[in-house]
């Protein structure tokens, strides 16, 4: 990355996008002196407690997006162990993708839609708002109010969530998913307006069709190619970028 950071939380870090950004996290050059992990059930996720037993600068925090509690008691925990440089980097990469078919607009059912929308947009939403006192915090130690990677929020999105983009996606499908992903790339624009003036960059990466278990099963994308470009979007942080939805290669794409 192009500047180093000091802390960096990422949810969802049990498996998949969520744990691959901790082992390349680890790997950088000038690692974050504190990685903080986190997940539903901290006790099921061994190959993240696997990491955190031989890497101490990792942090394993339970966090259930959808309970205010977990959220809460994050943001305690959090603060204890960043102390007054605040938290550089939040990730909210956790999310909801129920793949099986809903057939579509006609059939998809209100339970589907709402759990869709709790765990992709309230709950993103509900811990920036919690945690930004402590990414302000980050971004006072910052030399300018210029935008880069020492103070960021970053949305975990899709390119499904497109509207314009739609039906290269599948006419019709994931009725839940989409409409949950527009409103995901919805709030990182106003989270990006609302902290433009305290110097916090803010965007939604789509990391592509991933081979994960809640990817695509044709996906052709491998995690690791998926996060290593997500870090170098991060890395490149700035002002052309900023209160936009981006693909792994940085590149803006239409909402």
């Amino acid at each position: 990355m192009a500047l180093s950071v000091t802390s960096v939380l990422i949810t969802g870090a049990s498996r998949g996008l969520g744990l691959e950004f901790v082992k390349q996290y680890l790997a950088l050059p000038s690692a974050p002196e504190v990685i903080i992990a986190t997940c539903r059930d901290p006790t099921s996720a061994t190959s993240l407690q696997d990491i955190a037993k031989s890497h101490s600068c990792v942090k394993v925090i339970k966090l259930d997006v959808q309970k205010d509690e977990d959220i809460e008691n994050a943001y305690k925990e959090t603060a204890a162990l960043v102390g007054d440089r605040g938290l550089n980097i939040l990730i909210n990469n956790a999310g909801q993708y129920d793949n099986s078919d809903d057939g579509g607009i006609y059939k998809t059912s209100r339970e589907r839609m709402q759990r869709h929308f709790d765990v992709n947009v309230s709950g993103p939403v509900m811990i920036a708002q919690k945690f930004l006192p402590l990414v302000k915090m980050a971004a006072e130690q910052k030399s300018s109010k210029d935008l880069n990677s020492q103070a960021a929020v970053i949305m975990i999105s899709s390119a499904m969530g497109s509207q314009t983009l739609t039906f290269d996606y599948g006419r019709g499908t994931s009725v839940h998913y989409k409409c949950s992903k527009t409103a995901t790339t919805m709030a990182t624009v106003l989270l990006a307006r609302e902290l433009r003036e305290a110097g916090i960059y803010v965007a939604a990466i789509h990391p592509g069709r991933v081979k994960t278990d809640m990817g695509s099963p044709s996906a052709n994308i491998t995690k690791e190619d998926s996060i290593a470009c997500c870090l170098e979007v991060i890395s490149a942080a700035s002002e052309e970028t900023h209160g936009k939805l981006v693909n792994r290669q940085g590149q803006a794409l239409p909402f």
